[in-house]
């Protein structure tokens, strides 16, 4: 129960970041697949085992060599807390990855968690971190791909147009995710990042990510739904117009959020605003042909 308890204390700011995007992409791939129902218990809890050894391996690794920045940013979490010790928790890290290469080699998918593993070294060992542009448009980006490529995997092979849409929909999230740097400049600048807000100042950076949110990124959602279907098909569809509108209107709110919203209580809330959207634009890929 105890460890229970601290692999919850370890993951738990990344529920709504990996944990969720995960499942509603195993039922996604379900539905689009048309994997029987019978299937989906057995299924379900190889893709939930597989979560969470994805994200924990990664939370282990990263807040094992970043306690300092966390007693600023994240002061709940179990090394700061002192629930548990760096040994202890290296020695997790040691099990879980272990774990983690059994069951992906047990699912089919070794190659998508070796390539996630190398995301992690990126991030938390070899200073990706320390630049918005490593850490959020490249790593950011390749971890995606990897996420969503092994959860799609788990019920049965990548088509053409689900890689494409996996590789378009991970590049937006990478591109946006600069937002989240927003909200943890204090913890950033002791660690010597160069986070967007920290390399440019954040009134600049708030200037570059509403522009983005404004132009950029509404595009690069559209090139999602361009990636399955004709701009005919797609213009030619109420549905599809009207979440394109949607997502539009969506981004601006994004963008205004930056500018009223400028404590980190509120940047955190500006940054799942668009985790949100990432969430409901998973099961997308369902309203195409393929």
């Amino acid at each position: 129960m105890r460890e229970l308890y601290l692999i919850w204390r370890f993951i738990n700011n990344d529920i709504w970041d990996t944990v969720i995007p995960c499942m509603i992409t195993f039922i996604a791939a379900w539905v689009y697949v048309g994997r029987p129902v019978s299937e989906f218990p057995q299924y379900f809890f190889y893709s939930a085992a597989y979560t969470l050894l994805y994200i924990l391996t990664f939370c282990i690794a990263n807040q094992v060599n970043s306690v300092e920045e966390d007693r600023i940013n994240k002061p709940d979490r179990p090394l700061v807390q002192g629930l548990v010790t760096e040994s202890e928790t290296r020695l997790r890290l040691v099990v879980y990855n272990i774990l983690f290469l059994v069951v992906a080699a047990f699912l089919h998918v070794l190659p998508l968690a070796l390539a996630w593993m190398v995301v992690t070294q990126m991030l938390c060992k070899w200073g990706c971190s320390n630049h918005w542009f490593t850490k959020n448009v490249v790593c950011i980006s390749l971890g995606t791909v990897t996420l969503l490529a092994a959860e799609w995997s788990i019920v049965g092979e990548v088509g053409a147009k689900a890689w494409w849409f996996i590789i378009t929909i991970s590049l937006w999230a990478g591109l946006g995710l600069p937002v989240q740097d927003m909200r943890d400049q204090t913890g950033d600048a002791i660690m010597g990042r160069k986070t967007l807000p920290l390399a440019v100042g954040d009134r600049m950076a708030r200037v570059f990510l509403s522009a983005w949110f404004l132009i950029g990124s509404p595009f690069v959602y559209f090139c999602i739904f361009w990636s399955q279907a004709s701009l005919g098909e797609i213009f030619g569809s109420v549905l599809l117009t009207g979440i394109l509108i949607a997502q539009a209107l969506w981004h601006w709110g994004i963008a205004l959020r930056l500018w009223l919203y400028k404590t980190p209580k509120a940047d955190d809330q500006t940054y799942h605003w668009f985790v949100y959207l990432f969430i409901v634009t998973i099961p997308m890929i369902c309203l195409f042909p393929h």
